[in-house]
């Protein structure tokens, strides 16, 4: 019996140590969703969250009911507001004198068809704010259709208006040892998804981390983007305001740039090819209501302003959500 389990023990012990490894210098440690994602450790106390009074009015596609002079925000992560992503319509809140809404609901989906969506079935206030990450710019505004029905909408799968509660399925501490190993090892089909780069000067106050720029693979997506997409992607926006401009809606489109194009100019040694997409929009486009994101943050950026992006997270920090806010207010007082 006992030959049997110091075999046990033995056999036991290479899967024993890297758990053990894992759940005490490596899980504890996997902060904002950079860490998750990558396995990346950060400075605990750079992960320290806030709570926050949050002035914004999350609505449902069946309940919305708006005034006039409230606003209206529709997108995707980067207009919705936790204890760690404090997101840009936060900040519009604290500013506007009357109600700001955000279309919670199903924010994964197109942003652009949850508008139309809306705009056949609800009176929409004066101001509506789109927001879309740019890695996704340009795929979402080829799907859009103003010609659909909300029935065909719905029928296509483009909107789901049911409420779900939806648990979201968590790995255990021994999947994430096993994929933290296979990325280790670079196994094939275990590529992380997380890319670091190191910057010419500090940007971010993480401990350690203060030069590392650390962003999401997807930030990369559209490098080599077909001239013929970009020019039907900006068909449908002039589309879109022509269409807001319609039902008497003044519709803002606001791009949140990805973490990689805002910071690629101060990157040392780049291997990545350079994000040029927002650039090329803005020689062929200009609308006073399509808001671009980084050109306010580039020059904070430019003049040294730190963690205008979380070091460990995709998302704006609150001094990139203040500062779009204040980008989106100048647009909307032209």
């Amino acid at each position: 019996m006992k030959r049997f389990l110091l075999k046990s023990l033995l056999y036991s012990i290479p899967i024993i140590i890297p758990i053990v490894l894992f759940t005490i210098f490596i899980n504890p440690h996997l902060h904002g969703d950079i860490g998750p994602l990558g396995y990346i450790t950060f400075a605990d106390e750079y992960a320290v969250t806030k709570t926050v009074n949050n002035k914004v009015h999350n609505c449902e596609y069946n309940y919305a009911m708006f005034n006039a002079g409230d606003i209206l925000t529709i997108g995707d992560s980067f207009s919705q507001t936790n204890e760690r992503d404090i997101s840009y319509n936060y900040f519009l809140a604290e500013y506007w004198n009357n109600n700001v809404f955000n279309l919670y609901q199903d924010w994964w989906a197109n942003p652009f068809n949850r508008f139309i969506y809306l705009s056949k079935t609800k009176n929409l206030p004066n101001i509506v704010i789109v927001e879309s990450v740019e890695r996704y710019l340009i795929e979402r505004l080829n799907d859009v259709n103003l010609c659909l029905t909300p029935q065909e909408m719905i029928q296509q799968k483009l909107i789901d208006t049911t409420i779900k509660n939806e648990s979201i399925k968590r790995k255990s501490i021994l999947e994430k040892t096993q994929e933290w190993i296979k990325r280790n090892l670079r196994l094939k089909g275990y590529e992380n998804p997380i890319h670091h780069v190191k910057l010419s000067k500090s940007l971010f106050s993480c401990d350690d981390k203060e030069y590392d720029l650390y962003f999401y693979c997807d930030d990369i997506k559209n490098l080599n983007l077909r001239e013929s997409l970009l020019d039907s992607a900006i068909v449908k926006l002039d589309s879109l305001f022509n269409y807001a401009a319609s039902i008497n809606v003044d519709l803002y489109i606001l791009v949140a740039a990805d973490k990689y194009d805002v910071y690629q100019d101060f990157i040392i040694d780049n291997e990545y090819q350079n994000q040029y997409l927002l650039d090329n929009i803005k020689k062929k486009y200009n609308h006073t209501h399509l808001i671009i994101s980084k050109d306010t943050l580039y020059h904070m950026v430019e003049n040294g302003v730190k963690d205008i992006y979380w070091s460990n997270n995709t998302h704006w920090s609150p001094i990139g959500s203040e500062a779009v806010a204040r980008q989106v207010l100048q647009h909307i007082e032209q």
